[in-house]
């Protein structure tokens, strides 16, 4: 199973702290396959590392001191073995650490891990990113960006996790599904309801019909069933995002 789960960064003045609300995070992280998070600050990585002991994780922060927040992938290390992983940035200089897309006004981030599947002999590669939240000029960049580098490597599956901070249909993410990456909410065999969204804040009054900006996009993988995760505690969501998930298998021609 897989997952992508914006958890917000540590602001204090949240109606819910980091402190209060990060067992609850680690259960959902620690729940399924492999799992992209954005928004983790350092010490937020460390909190799910603590409490997530069969778990691997990789990425860094996105400042060039590799502090700051970053887009880690979490994976069952019983089932995955990790081959290689990197940060690239999205920019065009996209391996000097902390570079920002001239239309951006924050650094951002994509991790890219490749991983050999123990079961079945099958390799993967995932990639997770937080595109900006100000300029549809650097999410189109950031969406060429994946599909370029995706396109130069051969693997039996590519899974894309992220909070996009667009909706489907906006350039960025038909980039991607022009680039052949399958959305698993339009492709998924079943939807635990007919719609739902991911940005919800922390509030659930009115969430309903809140944007769908998180996704998890697949290439030689089937999408059998898709959903949201409303943990609630202290009568809020535990993060401004729901946690996304995807139940999936490998498909038939590439088998």
């Amino acid at each position: 199973m897989l997952s992508t789960f914006n958890i917000r960064y540590d602001n204090p003045s949240d109606p819910l702290t980091w402190v209060k609300r990060r067992d609850e995070v680690a259960k959902i992280v620690g729940f399924y396959d492999i799992v992209g998070i954005q928004e983790a600050l350092p010490h937020q990585v460390l909190d799910l590392a603590q409490r997530l002991p069969w778990m691997s994780h990789v990425g860094r922060g996105r400042d060039a001191d590799g502090g700051g927040e970053a887009c880690p992938i979490f994976f069952n290390a019983a089932h995955w073995e990790l081959l290689h992983s990197e940060t690239l940035w999205l920019a065009k200089d996209w391996r000097t650490p902390g570079a920002v897309h001239p239309a951006a006004d924050l650094p951002r981030t994509v991790t890219v891990a490749w991983f050999h599947h123990r079961a079945s002999g099958k390799r993967v590669r995932v990639y997770n990113t937080h595109w900006s939240h100000v300029s549809s000029e650097a999410r189109a960049f950031s969406a060429q960006l994946i599909a370029s580098v995706d396109a130069v490597h051969g693997t039996d599956a590519t899974v894309v996790l992220g909070d996009f901070n667009e909706e489907a249909g906006e350039p960025g993410r038909d980039v991607l599904a022009q680039s052949g990456f399958a959305n698993t909410y339009d492709r998924a065999g079943a939807r635990c309801r007919p719609s739902f969204p991911t940005y919800t804040t922390f509030q659930p009054e009115g969430s309903s019909g809140g944007p769908r900006i998180d996704a998890i996009y697949v290439k030689g993988l089937k999408a059998q069933w898709t959903c949201v995760d409303e943990i609630i505690k202290d009568e809020v969501f535990i993060s401004d995002h729901l946690p996304l998930h995807a139940v999936v298998s490998w498909s038939p021609e590439r088998e």
